[in-house]
């Protein structure tokens, strides 16, 4: 029984290695599964593709046509997509490393000064732009905030005080400061209208701005001029803690510069400004008096 078998096994794995001649196909041959061979690869549709094999079958030695080619191009492409990530690496070291030109540069340039937008006036917004690298004629993002919501119309409210002060100068002989600083809260309410009004970005806005800079600077300059002729030492306590309070609030609407932080602190501004400006022409009264 057992030399039976022995042949028989012996009969099979003749006919199987006369039958296994080079070149020819192992698709529709039977064999008996303990001498199946293995069954060949199938050939990938694509060269990358036949460069993906299983770690099992890179022990064989069945090799593929162009297998070579496509690995050396995909490590190619990949030695490509290290360069330049490297590449990309070292700019944004670069530019990290980069000093700013101004103290401004986190501030978009504005694209929208010219003749238009500014009129006989471009000439002095293109200063102010470059010599501040954009922050000049840049100004807050209020949304939500508008003319029309409570918040709004309470922030505008506060020009109010500069109009009041104006006039009290007025009534008491100092027609000039108060005139100034009447001026300049009509150009303040107009300027922030129009902030609340349009938004971001637009050459309204800038033209506001730019006008106000003129205007509370005058108003600005004058008192000051008023305490350095009255003598920094005669100037009223409550003027220097109120000018000291306007010039911390100012600070602040530039750390804060967006929405409801912005309105808070400029209104403030506003309301300790005008009475700085109020206090400082009195005294300016008493002194020329």
């Amino acid at each position: 029984m057992m030399m039976a078998r022995c042949l028989r096994i012996a009969i099979l794995l003749s006919a199987q290695l006369s039958d296994a001649k080079p070149g020819s196909s192992f698709q529709h041959r039977q064999y008996p599964l303990a001498f199946a061979p293995s069954p060949p690869l199938r050939r990938a549709t694509s060269t990358s593709s036949q460069c993906t094999f299983n770690a099992s079958l890179l022990s064989r030695t069945h090799s593929f046509p162009g297998c070579e080619r496509g690995g050396r191009i995909i490590a190619n492409r990949l030695s490509l997509q290290e360069n330049s990530s490297d590449v990309l690496t070292e700019e944004t070291e670069a530019e990290d490393l980069k000093l700013p030109e101004t103290i401004f540069t986190r501030f978009e340039r504005p694209k929208d000064i010219n003749t238009q937008s500014f009129g006989p006036l471009l000439p002095i917004a293109k200063a102010v732009d470059d010599a501040t690298g954009g922050w000049g004629l840049s100004y807050a993002d209020l949304h939500p905030a508008t003319p029309r919501t409570s918040v709004g119309q309470a922030f505008l409210a506060t020009n109010f005080c500069y109009a009041a002060g104006g006039l009290a100068l007025g009534v008491q002989g100092e027609w000039f400061l108060g005139a100034l600083t009447e001026i300049a809260g009509i150009v303040s309410f107009w300027y922030h209208y129009s902030q609340l009004e349009f938004g971001k970005n637009r050459a309204e806005v800038r033209l506001a701005l730019l006008i106000d800079y003129f205007t509370a600077g005058s108003a600005l300059i004058t008192g000051g001029v008023y305490m350095i002729q009255a003598g920094i030492d005669s100037v009223p306590l409550d003027a220097i803690l109120a000018a000291g309070g306007a010039v911390v609030c100012l600070t602040l609407c530039w750390v804060w510069e967006f929405g409801y932080p912005y309105i808070f602190w400029h209104s403030l501004w506003h309301i300790l400004s005008a009475y700085t400006g109020y206090l400082i022409g009195r005294e300016h009264i008493t002194t020329i008096s």
